[in-house]
């Protein structure tokens, strides 16, 4: 048995992406990769700070020096604008010090 499909074929990366969006986990599915990715995308930050957790628009970062966390401050638009590219929206962010 043959099926014949008009137009052309859909990647599966659209229709997953398509999916998650219907299903409402697509943003955090988002937020989750971005988190994990942070320290390649800011390696100069990565020895002290991290992100613990991204929940309602909020991004929680822990600075594990308090000597460091103006720097951190200065990088928040940076931060920010990359979340965006990725399609995660940041509202606030936190900065715990240990």
């Amino acid at each position: 048995m043959s099926h014949f499909f008009s137009g052309r074929p859909t990647p599966l990366g659209e229709v997953l992406e398509e999916y998650l969006k219907k299903k409402g986990f697509l943003p955090h599915l988002q937020a989750y990769f971005c988190l994990h990715r942070f320290g390649e995308w800011f390696p100069e930050l990565s020895p002290f700070c991290h992100p613990v957790k991204f929940q309602k628009g909020v991004l929680y970062l822990k600075v594990s020096d308090p000597l460091r966390v103006l720097e951190v401050k200065q990088k928040l638009r940076s931060i920010e604008e990359r979340l965006q590219k990725e399609g995660v929206t940041v509202e606030k962010v936190k900065i715990q010090c240990t």
